[in-house]
C-alpha cells in the first residue's frame, strides 16, 4: 500500500463517560473505540448490549475482490473503524538504504550520531546508546540470528538491508506463533511470482543471502518457497509507516483486507508505537465498501494502474480510473499536436484498456498507447532534469516545454509547479516584496490551478494533505503581499487579507493532527507563527 496520512489518535476520541454508570472514564473498547468504561467489570457487564454494534464492518469474499470489508452500520466521519498492532514492523522493504538496526533510523540522513556496530551481530548502528522508540527490544530476535557469521559480514561490509524485514517475518514462527499464523493467512499471489517473473530473481537474492549467511543448518533452515511467499506477502500487503521520523514497513492483519480505491473513504494514522488506526474520512453508509488507496494519488491513471497491476496484481476500475479526464482534472491529458495547429485534448477512448487509442476532442486524430508512453518517457526526462538543480528559470522553461505537449494540469506539470510556487517568494532575488505584480499574479494562478486539482483527487485531504497545505500557505502569502500594495483600494485589500486568513487557517487545520517528528508536523510548526499576523 501506499504511504499513509498520519494523525494523532488521541484527537479521534469520541466518548469520555462510562457506558454503564456515566462517570468520567478513559478506558475505550479496543475493538471500536465508540464507548468507554470506568472498569473491566462494567465493560464485561455491557458486552451483551454492545457486541452487536462494536465492530462496524464485516468481512466478505467474492471471486473478483477476494477478501474485503463492508460497513455493517453507518460509520460517521472520524469514527475509528480498525485499530490494531502490526504483525511485523521493520525497515522499508525493499530498500538498499543503510539503517541503524537498533533504532531503525536512516544512517545516511542522521547527522547527529556517530555510526558504530552492534556489539553482538556487528551490523551498523547509529550509536552505543540508541534504542527504538517503537519497541526497545525490536532488534533482539534477529540479533541472535545475525550473530552467526557476524565477523565475516562486517569484514566484507556485506549488509543486505532488503533481507531484514523478511527475516523479522520468518522469526515469528519461533517467537509468536499466533502472529505467524495470521501472517501466513495473507495473500502472496505466488502464481504471479514464479521462475519466469521479473520479481523472482530479486527475491532469490534475498533468499540466497539469508541461506548462505544465517539460515543454513539447525532450526533456522528454511526453503526458498517460504522466503518467496514471505516477500510476496510483504509486497502485496505491507504499508509504508512513518512514525517518529522513521520510514518503515508494517503488516497489519485486518487493514491488509481493505480494498483499493483511487478516491478512498478512509484515512490512516499511526501512533508512536506503530499501532494503526483506520478512520472514516467521510460518512460511510451501511453496505458500502470500506477502502483505502494503495498507490500515489498524484500519478496519472496509466501510472497508477500499472503500479497496481505489477505490485498488487489487479486492474483498478474505480470512478477516477474509469473517467478519461480523471474527473475533469485532465491530470493525464496530452495535447494534440497534429500539424501544430489543433491543440485539442487527447484522452483514452477506453480508459480501462491499457492498449486503447487516444482520441482528440477537436479533430479526428487518434494516437496509439505506445506513442503516449513514448511522449511521457521523453517528458519525464525534462522534469527530472529541471528538478535536479532547480531554479525559477529552469522550472519555467521546463513548464513551457511541458505545456506544449500535455495539459497544464498534467501530473508532470504539477510536479514542476509545486516546486515553483515554493521558489517564488523565497529564492534569492525573488522574495515576495521583490516580485513584480505580474509574477505575484503568476504565482497566484499556479496555486489556484493546483488547488483545483487537489480538491478533486483528494477532497477529504487524507492522501495529499501536505501538498495541499503548502499550496494554501503559499497562496495566502501572495494575497498578503498583494493586499499591502493596494493602498488605493482599502476594501479590496481587506478582502484579500480576509481570504488569506481563511487559507492559512485551512492549511493549519489540514496539518493539525500530524504526529510529532513527521514532515507535516515540522511544516505545521513553521506555519503557525504566520497566524499571529492577523
Amino acid at each position: 500500500m501506499a504511504k499513509c496520512v498520519q494523525i494523532n489518535s488521541k484527537d479521534l476520541e469520541i466518548n469520555s463517560h462510562c457506558a454503564v454508570c456515566g462517570v468520567s472514564a478513559n478506558s475505550k473498547c479496543a475493538a471500536c473505540t465508540l464507548v468507554v468504561y470506568c472498569s473491566k467489570k462494567h465493560q464485561k457487564a455491557h458486552w451483551k448490549q454492545h457486541k452487536n454494534e462494536c465492530v462496524s464492518y464485516e468481512l466478505q469474499i467474492d471471486s473478483i475482490l477476494g477478501r474485503h470489508l463492508i460497513a455493517k452500520r453507518t460509520i460517521n466521519p472520524t469514527d475509528i473503524i480498525i485499530q490494531e498492532e502490526p504483525l511485523v514492523i521493520g525497515p522499508k522493504f525493499p530498500t538498499s538504504e543503510p539503517i541503524c538496526i537498533k533504532c531503525l533510523q536512516n544512517l545516511k540522513r542522521s547527522k547527529s550520531t556517530v555510526e558504530s556496530l552492534c556489539e553482538k551481530c556487528l551490523w551498523p548502528i547509529c550509536g552505543t546508546g540508541c534504542i527504538s522508540s517503537i519497541n526497545p527490544n525490536i532488534h533482539e530476535d534477529e540479533c541472535n540470528v545475525l550473530e552467526k557469521g557476524a565477523e565475516r559480514i562486517a569484514k566484507n561490509n556485506d549488509y543486505m538491508y532488503d533481507a531484514l524485514t523478511p527475516l523479522k517475518c520468518l522469526l515469528l514462527q519461533f517467537t509468536n506463533k499466533n502472529k505467524w499464523n495470521r501472517l501466513m493467512e495473507l495473500e502472496s499471489h505466488m502464481k504471479y511470482r514464479g521462475l519466469e517473473s521479473e520479481i523472482y530473481e530479486e527475491i532469490n537474492s534475498v533468499y540466497n543471502y539469508l541461506r548462505n549467511n544465517y539460515l543454513s543448518g539447525g532450526e533456522f533452515e528454511v526453503s526458498s518457497d517460504l522466503i518467496h511467499k514471505i516477500c510476496g506477502i510483504l509486497d502485496v500487503n505491507s504499508l509504508d509507516v512513518q512514525v517518529a521520523g522513521l520510514e518503515l514497513t508494517g503488516i497489519y492483519p485486518t487493514v491488509s483486507k481493505l480494498e483499493h480505491n483511487c478516491l478512498p473513504n478512509t484515512g490512516i494514522s499511526f501512533d508512536i508505537y506503530g499501532r494503526i488506526y483506520v478512520y472514516a474520512a467521510r460518512k460511510i453508509v451501511k453496505g458500502e465498501h470500506i477502502n483505502t488507496m494503495y498507490t500515489n494519488a498524484l500519478w496519472g491513471t496509466r501510472e497508477r494502474r500499472a503500479h497496481l497491476l505489477s505490485t498488487k496484481y489487479f486492474k483498478c476500475k474505480c470512478k477516477r480510473c474509469s473517467d478519461a479526464t480523471e474527473l475533469g482534472t485532465n491530470l493525464s491529458t496530452i495535447v494534440c499536436n497534429v500539424k501544430d495547429f489543433c491543440k485539442g485534448n487527447l484522452t483514452p477512448i477506453h480508459p480501462l484498456d491499457d492498449s486503447s487509442k487516444w482520441e482528440c476532442d477537436r479533430c479526428p486524430t487518434t494516437v496509439s498507447s505506445d506513442k503516449i508512453d513514448a511522449i511521457l518517457t521523453e517528458l519525464n526526462y525534462v522534469v527530472d532534469k529541471a528538478l535536479q538543480n532547480p531554479s525559477i528559470n529552469s522550472l519555467e522553461n521546463a513548464l513551457s516545454k511541458l505545456e506544449k505537449r500535455v495539459h497544464s494540469n498534467h501530473y508532470l506539470c504539477f510536479n514542476v509547479k509545486h516546486t515553483l510556487i515554493q521558489m517564488y517568494g523565497h529564492s534569492m532575488g525573488y522574495k515576495h516584496s521583490m516580485l513584480t505584480d505580474d509574477l505575484l499574479k503568476r504565482k497566484s494562478e499556479l496555486c489556484r490551478d493546483m488547488f483545483f486539482v487537489l480538491n478533486i483527487i483528494d477532497p477529504l485531504y487524507t492522501r495529499l494533505n501536505i501538498y495541499t497545505s503548502v499550496v494554501l500557505y503559499e497562496l495566502h502569502l501572495v494575497l498578503l503581499e498583494t493586499a499591502v500594495r493596494m493602498t488605493d483600494n482599502k476594501a479590496e485589500s481587506k478582502g484579500m487579507r480576509d481570504e488569506a486568513k481563511v487559507l492559512l487557517s485551512k492549511a493549519l487545520d489540514i496539518l493539525k493532527n500530524e504526529p510529532e517528528g513527521s514532515p507535516g508536523f515540522k511544516l505545521l510548526q513553521a506555519y503557525k507563527p504566520s497566524s499571529t499576523t492577523f
